[in-house]
């Protein structure tokens, strides 16, 4: 680590040093429109020079220039000027050039289009609303900025990258320089200069199958020419966690409310505790807060039992401690730093970024340390050749990357399970006179812990570490045939290495100790050529490209891990597994070979034609029918040629579209294989996959319409795109779940068939703009409809994904005539009038198996808003979803335990809801269930209301409270959450320094700002958790179940950026 400080250190110093060679010559002027007003923020480049500078707020400038060289001024929505310098003064005037949609995007395969001549849905991203904000996950910047896309982000207090769902379906094809990129996590939002999403099939059928659920094509920054760029970007960020369940502070750790008394034994215990006897204890190896009332008795806690500690024999308060659980929580630290070097010459560009950063989490003992580098380079070797290349390396260390589920429930356990009046500085000194001692402690004499360890120990004693490399990178060249063919050939290459080292269970810990170590290797290699065609015959613009592509894919995993516990204490090996260890060994291989065609004709700029055609063998099919054909074909026409120039409407595009891409069977998902198991005494042993292989699966078809209108109005200040697809997914290779009792927990099968029905709106404009003042807005809105026709010969119902009986029985289903994503569980039932049926316990009758409601949203959207005054620049962007519910265990479990705020108060009768059921006759029970009618006035314990199961008749209990939250919480309806929410997720308020105030500095620019990320849940059903950020339950990549995931956190930052 210390070489690497030492690498990245002496690149800033060597770069940096390029402003020793400024030019000392001066040039100054103003510029300005064609009605004479000054235009601040012109770029200015000397044309083969090495400096640059930009106009500031009255039009004006000053730069450094020789005599006859080429200033080049460029501004967007104006013209690219070009002027010879003859004088000191060159006071330059900007015409206003064409329209946006004139403009230039990168679309599939990264081919070059106007667009104007696109018949499919595309949208660009301001890629300074995505890097501005300083967010290190490419996929929350983009949350609120696309239309049709829905946000899932794991807990942002958390290392894990987030999701998105792109017209319904996750898996999105992230290309980055035509490099198709495994994790969005791999790649620097430092090194962006352009983002477009490409929707539908029309618009990725040249990726094939790949494509199929939508792309985001990225485009790396560039060289420009005849300008050098040097810019540092320095930022620091605070991070805290928010958004906490609401606990109650009334009642403390155990059971019952009384406390138990500590009994002297001298045959065990040791001398010095005879004085100890008949004292008020915790009940430590509670995990609930059923307890007595925290009323400042003098109890003796956990950590007062270990001689020759401070703590020793001393009766401390049973107070509350309202913010134990937020106090368990560090305030995370993300520093970033970068550097960013560009040239561009007549035959060449360069751009070089280099980025460190470094972050500690909101969970103690969490880091990472994250090196990016990125390299473009573009260079003409004479007229007709041309080659480049693009390398993104990524080298991150991860310590404590955070397990947090029910399997690792000591952090998991804060937010469902807990003991109130625990102080949790107290805890973070679990080691006391050599010896692991925890608040759940055995017995006062055994300071082992009971169920799970402190949760500091956790983090300090057995944290895991993961190593991560990735290397994405292509090489490649162009040649001009013959005019008008230009032949092109890419060599890609992408490797991602994974170690992880997990420690278990620690030696001290409840867990026999116990390590293992991973490592995957992912290889894969690509081959593809092109040969395109352009040419312009009369009002006739022809464009073809004709190409090819192979891919080979390979990876390897291994695993390996102890078995039986651990020889050698605190040493954590392989080689010390008191058992043969066991030793995991995969490799999956696969190839894929494509041709494709595309073409476009266009007649006189406002009708245009688009045709596509893939074909894809890939080896996990059939190898007899292992061909699939993806095919798109579209058309545009600018009807706005034909309406008069006018004030109001600018511009005016309808596009239609249609498309088919297949999808190919997955790896052995048609072949059988062998997995290695656990060895036999000497002997290895292997068995066949859990899901066996289906050699009949074929791969089915994805077919797609849509409609858009894309429009401009007020001098083009103001654009609308709208679209409409209907999308049918047909024999699709896809899972099938059984039931255990048929040898196996599932089947790939090809039956199933579903439609998708939306509307995207995309609003972007400029609505204000004057020399001191500009306000830009962009806003987007995006309904789905995925209905499930069919899933396979005689099943009518699929299950997705499974909670567990805690969680009430809750399914995630695809159900046949249903909305995809139908949740299923438990609720109340009852009767024909909707009142509750009850037992003869008091206890809600459930009702098994039926529809709660479903994952997807109506509909989703987001807002982004800019404001510039003078230098002063503040940007906001909001995202926001109606509908989608999702199951909250942690709801479940705080009433359950007795954390949480509803389990205290007064019931309706006025008295504490924990004070014992009394009857009439005076008698009290702690657990009791009465009728209601037999309760006397000062009972404790709630009304129950409701039927009589068995015989209809109207009855009301009086139940204690304990027993009434552990009889709901097998019930599914009462926890299901509301995934609706609104959301201020990034603000940004900013001060620049142009070249007019830095006249005696080096520097061209400086910009200055304060940024926040995550910063406020507007709106949420449930105000605990932020229904944008849940972590995905087991292995479903559609999250619906919240189990006790990290907080939410928020996280507000300086950024300085500085320009030469």
């Amino acid at each position: 680590m210390k070489q690497k400080e030492i690498i990245f250190s002496f690149v800033l110093f060597l770069f940096a040093t390029t402003i020793l060679f400024a030019q000392k010559l001066t040039v100054k002027g103003i510029v300005t429109d064609e009605q004479g007003m000054p235009i601040p923020g012109v770029n200015i480049q000397e044309e083969g020079g090495t400096n640059g500078t930009s106009s500031g707020l009255d039009g004006d400038y000053k730069i450094s220039a020789n005599k006859g060289s080429v200033l080049v001024f460029s501004y967007i929505g104006y013209k690219t000027s070009k002027v010879t310098v003859t004088d000191e003064v060159l006071n330059v005037k900007m015409n206003s050039g064409a329209n946006e949609l004139d403009g230039v995007v990168v679309t599939a395969l990264g081919l070059k289009r106007d667009q104007k001549s696109l018949g499919y849905s595309t949208q660009k991203v301001r890629v300074a609303d995505v890097v501005t904000v300083r967010e290190t996950d490419i996929n929350n910047a983009l949350a609120g900025k696309v239309a049709g896309v829905q946000f899932q982000g794991s807990p942002s207090g958390d290392f894990r990258t987030s999701e998105l769902r792109l017209r319904g379906n996750t898996g999105v094809l992230y290309v980055v320089d035509n490099i198709k990129v495994a994790s969005i996590g791999d790649i620097n939002p430092e090194s962006i200069e352009s983002i477009n999403t490409l929707k539908g099939l029309s618009a990725t059928a040249l990726y094939g199958p790949e494509g199929r659920n939508g792309a985001i094509v990225i485009t790396t920054k560039r060289g420009k020419k005849g300008a050098t760029s040097v810019v540092f970007n320095l930022s620091s960020s605070l991070e805290n966690a928010y958004l906490f369940p609401k606990f109650q502070n009334e009642y403390g750790g155990g059971y019952s409310q009384t406390f138990p008394k500590y009994t002297y034994n001298p045959a065990t215990d040791p001398a010095s505790f005879a004085s100890f006897n008949g004292q008020d204890i915790v009940d430590y190896a509670a995990d609930e807060s059923w307890g007595p009332r925290m009323q400042g008795q003098m109890v003796r806690a956990w950590n007062s039992w270990e001689e020759g500690t401070p703590e020793f024999g001393k009766l401390t308060p049973y107070a509350p401690n309202p913010n134990n659980i937020k106090n368990f929580y560090d305030t995370g630290v993300t520093k970033r730093a970068s550097l960013s070097v560009s040239k561009g010459g007549e035959d060449f560009s360069i751009n070089f970024g280099l980025t460190k950063t470094d972050r500690e989490g909101i969970v103690p003992n969490t880091a990472r340390t994250q090196y990016d580098i990125n390299l473009t380079a573009e260079a003409n070797l004479g007229k007709k050749f041309k080659v480049f290349s693009t390398i993104l390396f990524q080298d991150r260390q991860t310590t404590g990357y955070n397990r947090n589920n029910l399997i690792l429930p000591a952090v998991a356990s804060l937010r469902q399970w807990f003991q109130r009046q625990l102080n949790m500085d107290d805890l973070r000194d679990y080691r006391m006179n050599g010896k692991i001692v925890t608040w759940n402690r055995m017995s006062p004499t055994n300071g082992k812990s009971v169920g799970w360890n402190s949760p500091f120990f956790d983090q300090y004693e057995q944290p895991n570490k993961e190593d991560y490399k990735s290397f994405n990178g292509k090489i490649g060249g162009s040649y001009e045939i013959i005019k008008d063919f230009i032949a092109s050939v890419e060599l890609r290459k992408t490797y991602i290495g994974t170690d992880y080292y997990d420690i278990t269970n620690a030696w001290g810990g409840v867990a026999i100790p116990a390590y293992s170590e991973s490592l995957q290797i992912i290889n894969k290699d690509e081959v593809s050529g092109i040969l395109t065609y352009k040419k312009k015959i009369n009002k006739f613009d022809i464009n073809g490209t004709l190409g090819f592509e192979y891919q080979f894919y390979n990876r390897t995993y291994m695993q390996n891990s102890t078995v039986g516990g651990l020889v050698s204490e605190g040493f954590y090996s392989i080689s010390t597994s008191v058992s043969a260890p066991l030793i995991d060994n995969k490799r999956f291989k696969s190839q894929n070979r494509a041709a494709f065609l595309t073409g476009s004709v266009g007649y006189d700029d406002f009708l245009y034609v688009d045709a596509s055609y893939r074909n894809d063998f890939a080896s996990t099919a059939d190898i007899n029918d292992n061909k699939l054909a993806t095919y798109g074909i579209s058309g545009s026409f600018v009807f706005s040629k034909f309406i008069p120039e006018n004030s109001i409407f600018s511009f005016g595009k309808i596009r239609a579209g249609f498309a088919m891409a297949p999808q190919f069977p997955a790896i052995y998902q048609t072949s059988p294989i062998y997995v290695v198991g656990t060895t036999y005494g000497t002997y290895p042993t292997s068995s066949t996959q859990s899901i066996p292989s289906n050699p009949r699966l074929k791969g089915g078809n994805r077919q797609e319409k849509e409609y858009g209108l894309d429009l401009k109005f007020f001098n083009n200040r103001l654009s609308l795109d709208i679209s409409y697809f209907d999308r049918l997914d047909n024999k699709l290779p896809s899972l099938i779940t059984l039931d255990a009792s048929t040898g196996t927990t599932g089947t790939y099968q090809n039956g199933g068939k579903q439609t998708y029905k939306g509307f995207e709106l995309a609003l972007s404009g400029t609505p204000l703009k004057t020399t001191n003042f500009e306000w830009n807005i962009g806003a987007n809105f995006a309904t789905l409809d995925r209905q499930v026709v069919a899933i396979a010969p005689g099943i009518t119902r699929n299950i997705i994904q499974s909670g567990n009986s805690n969680m009430g029985n809750v399914q995630l289903v695809e159900q046949v005539g249903q909305e995809w994503g139908a949740i299923y569980g438990s609720r109340i039932e009852r009767d024909a009038n909707g009142k509750a049926k009850l037992n003869a316990s008091g206890a809600y009758v459930r009702e098994l198996g039926v529809y709660l409601g479903n994952v997807l949203p109506k509909y989703t959207g987001g807002l982004t808003t800019s404001v510039r005054v003078k230098n002063f620049d503040l940007s906001l962007g909001f995202d926001f979803q109606q509908g989608g519910k999702y199951y909250s265990l942690s709801n479940s479990l705080i009433n359950r335990t007795g954390v949480g705020i509803e389990t205290v108060g007064n019931n309706d009768l006025g008295n504490p809801k924990r004070d014992p059921v009394v009857n009439l006759a005076g008698v009290s029970s702690p657990t009791a269930t009465i009728l209601n009618s037999t309760a006397a006035p000062n009972s404790g314990g709630l009304l129950v209301e409701g039927v009589d199961a068995v015989t209809g008749n109207d009855v009301a209990y009086r139940v204690n409270t304990k027993t009434y939250w552990a009889n709901i919480r097998a019930i599914t309806e009462p926890f299901l959450e509301d995934a609706s929410y609104v959301k201020l997720r990034t603000l940004r308020l900013g001060y620049t320094m142009n070249r007019s105030v830095l006249e005696n500095t080096p520097f061209q620019k400086i910009n200055v700002a304060v940024y926040a990320n995550n910063l406020w849940l507007i709106y949420a059903a449930n105000r605990n958790i932020d229904p944008s950020e849940l972590q995905s339950y087991n292995t479903t990549s559609t999250p619906f179940i919240e189990t006790a995931q990290l907080p939410n956190s928020r996280s507000i930052g300086l950024n300085v950026v500085l320009t030469l």
